[in-house]
């Protein structure tokens, strides 16, 4: 091979490299630039029915509800998903947080026992195991743009 063919391919490679890269930057900011337009739009609260019904058709899947035991466990969750959003928008501006923390404990504890008074004991056990692996699985996530009282000590 002659200079010229030599300089000729080595410009074709660098030329094609080039291309590739700048091909490269481009599909990545327009990926960025539609993630970014997904992440700027609120997400919509769900309604307490919609909350409800998803809680309790989880519920049905894991623990084999019957039809009646369905039926009271979503009025058990719908009472509760309204409570806590009446309890919610009526102290919204309020500046004691503990109050409300209080209020949406207590009535998560009733629900709780208004729950378990539906189901089974074998229900009950299948439960109970399946809110502690759940809580395992989210415990070393990290929650972005809220403080937890637990916070990640390794960001402090």
């Amino acid at each position: 091979m002659n200079k010229p063919q030599i300089l000729n391919r080595g410009i074709a490679k660098f030329n094609l490299l080039s291309l590739l890269i700048l091909l490269a930057a481009i599909l990545f900011s327009v990926s960025n630039t539609y993630s970014q337009q997904d992440n700027g739009e609120k997400k919509q609260r769900k309604t307490p029915e919609e909350r409800a019904q998803k809680r309790a058709d989880k519920m049905k899947e894991k623990l084999s509800l019957t039809e009646d035991q369905h039926k009271q466990v979503y009025d058990i969750m719908l009472s509760q998903a309204n409570e806590m959003k009446t309890v919610w928008e009526s102290s919204k501006n309020d500046q004691d947080k503990t109050a409300r923390k209080e209020k949406m404990k207590a009535i998560r504890e009733s629900g709780k026992t208004q729950i378990n008074s539906v189901l089974n004991a074998d229900q009950q056990k299948l439960w109970e195991t399946h809110k502690k692996e759940m809580k395992e699985k989210h415990k070393g996530k990290k929650h972005h743009g809220k403080k937890h009282k637990s916070g990640n000590k390794d960001l402090k």
